[in-house]
């Protein structure tokens, strides 16, 4: 026995990953601290880099602050149209199109242009999150890193995945939720060959950004219990509700980034136009309530509504949901550069505070905060279509298993949802604005599991054919069948006698018909 097949060491498998690791967690601290910079200029009018993102935000500028946003969103249109076009959009949609147009190969300059960009537009007001950049910044730094090695395009695609994973993992300080989101959205395999490397990349990832950056929980929330049954009628309600608004949410999305991209204007116009109306929007939530609510990622803002003791009626929290929708629709539709994880965060804590105060009125004792909770995940799986990830990263982000049950019914209710009264999500809406279409899910590939014995003929005593044992795939008959370009092999049992004959065109009948009827039973 040859021992040293026991210790064969793939440095694609297991150091590269965590090389994009490493550099996709310091990309995720230059952007929050990059991001940090801009707003203390932009809004504070004063160096510095660290920005307490659960403090209510504070401009100087008082009710100038409405010129703020534009100011940023031109600064950034001007930026990724002379030096980086492939930078412009969400991010998440760009890395996705690269995997399945690029053999994952994504341009270097990505990493510091994206960086920039995005943190102008939420340093400057910008309604938008950060997972977008990020996962767009992390993908960058692995495909350059496959491409500078010449590896092959699964392995690009690879250490795009696990660049784009260990961002979600920085970011959110979340290493679970960074692998789900790249299995779900990211990467077209699901296997060891992925996901060990996944699991390196956000593990180190991780340690980097809670080395620099802490290891608290993103939000802190007030521990719950689901101690009866007759809150589930509601938490099923809550999940269609939140299911309707993300359909409505997403045309917004769709309908405000095609008007102005049809919108026959001078290139900076719609900026200019763009930013005046998030700020205005901004200034006037300012001007009667006395805060900022709608500008930046909104992590304030979330924090009070989780925290129990803000006390906002059902009316004002309704109205935060509009807002947010609003703005962010604006801010990316005008050009500017984030991320929309973020915002469905925001939009479901409040819609589930205002669904959850609204119940409590009906029925005493209710617990709106639960709502809010379920709510974030509910909107953010039925946005992105990525419920498992929804689900890991609510956990991560807040540290309370307490609301998990709930909480998986409400993401999944809301997914199926969307999933039936609407034709795709966010992304990929995005990618079909640009002509790419994105398989829906990852099914078993049926040729491989199902043996030939199944789809064959009974044997008529032809002779001169090529035999394939009955118990092989099918897979590796069609496999033999275009390599000796033949139409017709012989089936054998394991004493070398024929039992039957397998026909081409019987195999791609059944492989038709497999997934005619895989796609009526998932609708």
């Amino acid at each position: 026995m040859d021992i040293s097949k026991f210790f064969r060491f793939e440095w694609t498998f297991y150091i590269l990953p965590m090389v994009v690791g490493v550099l996709a967690g310091f990309g995720a601290i230059a952007f929050r601290t990059l991001t940090g910079f801009v707003h203390n200029i932009a809004m504070e009018g004063r160096f510095g880099f660290l920005v307490n993102e659960h403090e209510p935000l504070h401009s100087i500028w008082g009710y100038g602050t409405f010129l703020v946003p534009a100011v940023g969103f031109v600064l950034v249109v001007f930026l990724l149209r002379k030096y980086s076009p492939e930078s412009q959009g969400h991010g998440v949609p760009e890395v996705m199109a690269a995997v399945y147009t690029n053999k994952g190969r994504i341009p270097g300059r990505v990493a510091v242009f994206k960086t920039i960009a995005s943190a102008l537009t939420i340093g400057s007001g910008g309604s938008a999150g950060d997972e977008g950049p990020i996962v767009q910044i992390g993908a960058s730094l692995g495909s350059v890193v496959g491409q500078r090695l010449h590896l092959s395009g699964i392995e690009t695609i690879t250490l795009l995945g696990c660049g784009s994973a260990a961002g979600i993992a920085a970011i959110f300080n979340a290493p679970l939720g960074g692998i789900l989101f790249a299995v779900e959205l990211i990467l077209p395999e699901f296997s060891v060959r992925t996901m060990v490397p996944l699991a390196l990349s956000t593990s180190i990832s991780t340690y980097v950004s809670r080395y620099f950056l802490g290891n608290e929980p993103a939000f802190s929330v007030p521990h719950y219990a689901l101690t009866s049954g007759y809150e589930l009628p509601l938490y099923i309600l809550l999940g269609i509700f939140v299911g309707i608004v993300a359909i409505f949410y997403i045309k917004m999305l769709h309908a405000v980034e095609g008007a102005f991209s049809r919108w026959k204007a001078p290139v900076y116009a719609k900026p200019v136009v763009g930013g005046l109306a998030v700020g205005v929007l901004g200034v006037a939530m300012y001007h009667v309530y006395g805060q900022f609510f709608v500008y930046g990622v909104g992590y304030s803002t979330m924090s009070t509504i989780l925290s129990g003791t803000a006390g906002y009626t059902v009316l004002f929290l309704l109205l935060l949901t509009i807002m947010k929708m609003a703005t962010t629709s604006i801010t990316l539709g005008c050009g500017g550069s984030g991320g929309i994880l973020a915002p469905s965060l925001f939009v479901g804590a409040s819609l589930g505070a205002a669904f959850g105060t609204a119940a409590g009125m009906v029925f005493p004792g209710i617990e709106p905060i639960a709502y809010a909770n379920v709510g974030m995940g509910a909107m953010l799986g039925g946005m992105t279509g990525a419920s498992l990830t929804a689900i890991i990263l609510f956990f991560e982000i807040t540290r309370d298993y307490s609301i998990i049950l709930p909480l998986t019914m409400g993401v999944f209710l809301t997914r199926a949802f969307v999933h039936h009264h609407h034709e795709g999500t966010i992304y990929e809406l995005a990618l079909l604005r640009r002509g790419i279409r994105i398989p829906h899910e990852r099914a078993i590939d049926t040729l491989s599991i199902v043996p030939v014995k199944d789809v064959m003929d009974r044997y008529e005593g032809e002779e001169g054919l090529l035999e394939i044992y009955q118990y092989a795939p099918v897979l590796d008959a069609l496999v033999i069948m275009n390599e000796k370009r033949v139409n017709d092999i012989a089936v054998v049992n394991k004493s070398g006698t024929p039992v039957g004959i397998v026909h081409k065109d019987d195999i791609l009948y059944f492989y038709t018909r497999e997934r005619v009827m895989a796609r009526k039973h998932l609708g």
